[in-house]
């Protein structure tokens, strides 16, 4: 009988520790909206298309710019890249592209994000490197860097500027692919 009663409350003990404990939360995913601007087309705005470039002598740069919105009160907010398995990316080269925080939120018009490479806001701070990649036979994922949440975070993708080979990285940003920002995980 003592050693049922002992049970009993070991058991309750025990009930009463699990339901303390938090439930593991599910992140929260949202993807960017991007930009493409062109050295070499200055004051042009809108040009399409998700790439990063620069030719032989780190002329003529195409950087990205992406921008994420975030609901008030989220937290651990984490810039990340997935690519599924033999996903396609366009390469000239492999150098890293650099990542740079950018005060936001970028100007917009009707027709979308409404900046140029002469009219853009500048970087601030260097804040992750990555080489987009992909494998044949399984999916890619990689963190590029985790920041505390703000409403609206920009980010400007440039080729590292070490860098100085022609190099350039394309690929289709979407839902299933590219860049994401998770948080509340």
């Amino acid at each position: 009988m003592h050693l049922l009663k002992t049970f009993s409350l070991l058991l309750a003990a025990l009930t009463s520790v699990a339901s303390a404990v938090p439930a593991p939360s599910a992140c929260t995913t949202v993807y960017p909206v991007y930009a493409r601007v062109d050295e070499a087309q200055p004051v042009q705005s809108y040009l399409p298309n998700f790439r990063i470039s620069q030719e032989a002598g780190g002329t003529k740069k195409q950087d990205t710019f992406i921008e994420f919105t975030v609901p008030p009160g989220s937290w651990g907010c984490t810039l990340s890249y997935y690519f599924p398995a033999g996903y396609s990316i366009n390469t000239v080269g492999l150098a890293p592209v650099e990542f740079f925080s950018v005060a936001g939120p970028l100007s917009r018009s009707p027709r979308g994000i409404d900046i140029s490479w002469a009219y853009c806001p500048a970087p601030i701070a260097m804040v992750g490197t990555a080489k987009f990649e992909s494998a044949a036979g399984q999916a890619t994922s990689r963190v590029i860097n985790s920041f505390a949440c703000a409403g609206t975070m920009t980010y400007r993708l440039s080729i590292s500027k070490g860098y100085t080979a022609k190099t350039s990285v394309g690929f289709a940003q979407s839902r299933s692919a590219g860049l994401r920002l998770s948080y509340n995980c």
